[in-house]
């Protein structure tokens, strides 16, 4: 699948921090930096000390982009406001207005009821022993929208790619031709496959903006969950939508639930499916 060097450079000035929980949380290195998703809460320090690891300061970073709001890409960008001042970056479908009436990232499931037999089959949980996350406020100070460009690595081109967040975000990187897919797309190691999704509707608009990259050109792709792909890029990202998002959700589970439940296990260890742990 093309792979990371051990250093975790993926590109020249794009890294992804090892040992991260939840999401991979990649930067990009230029003389600014920002970082794309920062996993669950408790991810600042390590990956402030990444920052120093590679020569570089907390105070170069001066973004913090999240693809989306989901629990597990977005817990530790609170944090690393507090502990940097960066802005926390996030599409405008993404935010609702807080009690103070300033933006902060949606909290809500949009359409992904999941059913607790998924849970017990995938997650192993009884309903019964279910808990609700405790999800922190995450203020969002730059709101951004469809053909943005942040000023770093030749420019960094925000798409709004709804369907598996109203806001969820993609994003293509000039210098060198990436493409970071967030949750639009998740690497399972063995295949590039699309998110278990529920709801019908949100699945033919993931479609639609997946549709909407085949006429991108990168050398490489990122992805919210698992490792970064640097061979044969877009034939299998294009292949995504060679055919519809029309196969029943309870069909896709019952016949990938060994890999689901490798995904669940991995999400909650340091370097997730992309890592080390």
């Amino acid at each position: 699948m093309g792979g990371e060097n051990p250093n975790m450079q993926i590109a020249p000035g794009i890294h992804r921090v090892p040992t991260v929980t939840g999401s991979n949380a990649v930067l990009l290195v230029d003389e600014q930096i920002a970082v794309i998703d920062t996993g669950y809460p408790g991810n600042g320090e390590t990956i402030l000390a990444y920052l120093k690891d590679i020569g570089r300061s907390q105070k170069d970073l001066a973004w913090i982009i999240t693809t989306h709001h989901h629990f597990d890409h977005t817990g530790t960008a609170a944090e690393l406001h507090e502990l940097t001042g960066a802005p926390v970056v996030a599409h405008e479908d993404e935010t609702e207005a807080g009690p103070d009436g300033t933006p902060r990232l949606r909290k809500a499931t949009e359409r992904q009821h999941i059913p607790f037999w998924y849970r017990w089959l995938v997650q192993g949980f009884r309903p019964r022993e279910i808990e609700r996350p405790v999800i922190p406020d995450v203020p969002v100070q730059h709101i951004v929208k469809h053909g943005d460009v942040l000023p770093l690595l030749g420019g960094v081109h925000i798409m709004h790619t709804p369907g598996h967040t109203p806001g969820s975000i993609c994003l293509l990187i000039e210098k060198p031709a990436a493409l970071f897919l967030g949750d639009s797309a998740i690497n399972n190691t063995s295949r590039i496959s699309r998110p278990l999704m529920w709801d019908r509707g949100a699945r033919r608009e993931l479609d639609e903006s997946l549709r909407s990259l085949r006429q991108i050109d990168a050398n490489v792709a990122l992805f919210g969950h698992g490792p970064a792909l640097t061979e044969a890029v877009m034939p299998k990202i294009r292949a995504l939508t060679d055919k519809p998002y029309d196969v029943p959700t309870w069909r896709i589970v019952l016949k990938n639930w060994r890999t689901l439940r490798r995904f669940y296990s991995a999400n909650r260890r340091p370097g997730g499916l992309a890592g080390t742990g």
